[in-house]
């Protein structure tokens, strides 16, 4: 083996290393999604991910969602399942209190719904 094939093979493992571990704070969390569909919450501390086919969202106390369906929250351009949206309806605003282990416990936001519907003035 040449010494420029064993820098490459070095190089390359050290990028995967690098991409694979990421490390959540104590005040979030991480949604895992492999190959476009939600695993788990994970965190806080050190996580491993396969780069290429999991992909994470970062998932903050405070963060502001809203609510899309019975069991879903949009945080940014992302659904993210959630259980317990039984007391909130659609379309309404959710912020991130705290974290029960790793899942997220969201309480009604203060913001104002962005739109309203004009056929049946539902906000969204």
């Amino acid at each position: 083996m040449s010494l420029a094939t064993l820098l490459v093979a070095s190089l390359v493992v050290i990028v995967v290393l690098y991409q694979s571990i990421k490390i959540a704070d104590e005040s979030e969390r991480f949604a895992v999604f492999l190959l476009g569909r939600f695993m788990d919450f994970r965190g806080p501390g050190l996580i491993f991910v396969t780069p290429g086919t999991q992909r994470i969202v970062r998932l903050k106390i405070g963060d502001i969602g809203s609510v899309k369906g019975p069991d879903f929250v949009t945080f940014g351009e992302v659904d993210i399942p959630i259980d317990g949206l039984s007391s909130f309806r659609v379309g309404q605003s959710v912020r991130i209190d705290r974290f029960d282990g790793a899942r997220p416990v969201l309480a009604a936001s203060s913001v104002a719904p962005k739109n309203t519907c004009p056929n049946c003035g539902h906000q969204f």
